[in-house]
């Protein structure tokens, strides 16, 4: 359920080394899935549709998977069948959820999430459609001061000019936090506080949200600020309707999991990626999607064998690569930080690698 970066590490490895004794099925909505690294680029201008994002039908063909293009609605784990939103039923005897999360609105009235991804291209396209009409300063929030707004409000501004021509605009990032990349390293905040105001990107920190409205964001201290457009990117929840399966939930609603990242209520289902709650818990960013892949991919062929799980150990420290989209970015890792275009190759290489790695596999179906 879901072409995940980890599920994608569990068709690749199927469709390598097939188990007679196993049917496959994807269930996805797309035939094609983003690849969250490299979002910001496509929408900066640096990829196609097709660079940033895998051929999840074509990675299903490689797999022998049967394919539905649909999104699970409901799950029963106790009967073992998942609903989807065509109204079907399938049953299962191992489940795999990978379906990922979508940005806390709170009390928001209006904007667009920047997830679900499969749906970013069209958020990108109506937000770009709005801008080119009128020749008043076309007025953009990003709400959000993770990696995923920083670089979304920077793609922004590398987008823009091309799209709407001489039609000025203002960008604004908002965030709840006294600083942004709360959870990186102190030069690395510096290193890109001082890339928005090279770029006259507007900052407002230090209160969250109260609510907005289709021409204003209400901050809860009071302040207001005027939006033709408002994309949410803040810290990730879980689908609504996962409540209603029974399944061993955290306190924000994901998918508890254990060290083998097999549901702590139900030995069947197996959860990665940002639907699931790690025993040691980890931020919702794609690295450790990436990384979970493999080992899930191996327990669920053991899962299918009555053999023992591997267990998946999280990585401590995490290296971010963040784009200024201009050709430079910043990496962090260890309290270390450091700029400059070689790390912007550094960080196209090793997102267009990832993609190219399953799109060839998706040709060979």
């Amino acid at each position: 359920m879901g072409a995940g970066h980890a599920n994608v590490h569990v068709l690749e490895a199927f469709g390598k080394r097939p188990e007679t004794s196993v049917e496959l099925t994807l269930v996805t909505p797309q035939r094609r899935t983003p690849y969250s690294g490299s979002l910001p680029g496509y929408l900066a201008g640096f990829y196609t549709v097709e660079e940033m994002t895998i051929d999840a039908a074509g990675l299903a063909g490689f797999a022998g998977a049967d394919l539905h293009l649909d999104r699970v609605v409901a799950i029963d784990p106790d009967a073992r069948i998942a609903t989807l939103g065509n109204g079907s039923s399938l049953e299962y005897d191992l489940l795999s959820l990978d379906i990922g999360s979508q940005p806390g609105t709170g009390k928001a009235e209006a904007g667009v999430p920047v997830k679900p991804i499969d749906r970013f291209k069209q958020t990108v396209a109506d937000i770009l459609a709005k801008a080119k009409c009128g020749t008043e300063p076309f007025r953009l929030a990003v709400v959000g001061t993770g990696a995923a707004g920083v670089e979304l409000v920077f793609a922004f501004a590398a987008r823009l000019p091309a799209e709407i021509g001489a039609r000025p605009f203002e960008l604004t990032l908002v965030g709840d936090q006294e600083e942004i990349l709360t959870d990186r390293s102190p030069r690395t905040r510096a290193r890109m506080t001082k890339a928005l105001r090279k770029k006259g990107i507007r900052t407002v920190l230090g209160s969250p949200v109260a609510r907005s409205r289709e021409d204003r964001i209400i901050l809860k201290n009071g302040f207001e600020i005027e939006a033709d457009a408002i994309v949410w990117a803040t810290t990730s929840t879980a689908q609504d309707w996962l409540t209603e399966t029974g399944l061993a939930l955290d306190a924000q609603g994901f998918v508890s999991v254990d060290e083998s990242l097999r549901s702590c209520s139900h030995p069947n289902v197996f959860a990665a990626g940002d639907i699931a709650a790690l025993p040691d818990p980890r931020p919702k960013a794609g690295v450790f999607a990436v990384r979970e892949g493999p080992v899930l991919a191996d327990n669920l062929r053991r899962a299918a064998h009555g053999m023992p799980l591997r267990p998946y150990r999280p990585q401590k420290d995490w290296l971010s690569l963040l784009s200024t989209a201009d050709g430079r970015a910043v990496a962090d890792k260890w309290g270390y930080s450091f700029e400059g275009r070689w790390v912007w190759w550094w960080k196209d290489w090793n997102d267009s690698r990832f993609v190219k790695r399953f799109n060839r596999l998706a040709q060979k179906r």
